[in-house]
């Protein structure tokens, strides 16, 4: 179709109350605020370690893996607790699915910038704990930028699928 669908949804403020939020927008929020938190720790452990230890003598492989099934398990935990407390009441419709393909979209967009950083770090022979990080928090970026873009979308609607938009969703 090339004319402007306009999707949106509903804003939320105060006069929208939280279980009309639908489980897709909650799973959002979930992985959102989990990354915050296990990254925010784990990074700002390792800033504060790397300050105080030469590079070459950290040991970050074992604790990077343990914030990566942290972060895992919380997700699913999550998502779980979302779908008993939603049994039956919710289910995703086309504009979750367009909302979760533009998100995924835009998400990829700073994971494919990301990742060139990254393979250049390795071409430029940069220590190991450098290019570690540096595909961990591009990851944890672009997986941010991808939950962000969702939630707007849920709070604000968006503009797609014209011609001169690039990104047909239909």
């Amino acid at each position: 179709m090339s004319d402007i669908r306009y999707i949106m949804s509903s804003t939320l403020h105060s006069e929208r109350e939280v279980e009309n939020v639908t489980s897709a927008e909650k799973g959002t929020w979930v992985v959102l605020v989990t990354l915050v938190v296990v990254y925010g720790y784990y990074f700002t452990k390792i800033i504060a370690e790397s300050t105080a230890t030469p590079i070459g003598e950290i040991d970050y492989q074992a604790p990077l893996v343990l914030m990566v099934l942290l972060f895992i398990l919380v997700v699913i935990v999550g998502h779980v607790l979302l779908a008993i407390a939603n049994r039956g009441l919710d289910v995703s419709d086309e504009r979750d699915r367009r909302i979760d393909r533009f998100g995924e979209y835009i998400g990829g967009f700073v994971m494919g910038t990301g990742l060139l950083v990254t393979l250049g770090l390795a071409m430029a022979e940069v220590e190991y704990f450098w290019i570690a990080h540096t595909v961990l928090g591009v990851l944890v970026i672009a997986e941010a930028v991808t939950s962000a873009v969702k939630i707007v979308m849920y709070r604000r609607g968006f503009w797609v699928g014209s011609e001169d938009s690039g990104y047909e969703l239909g």
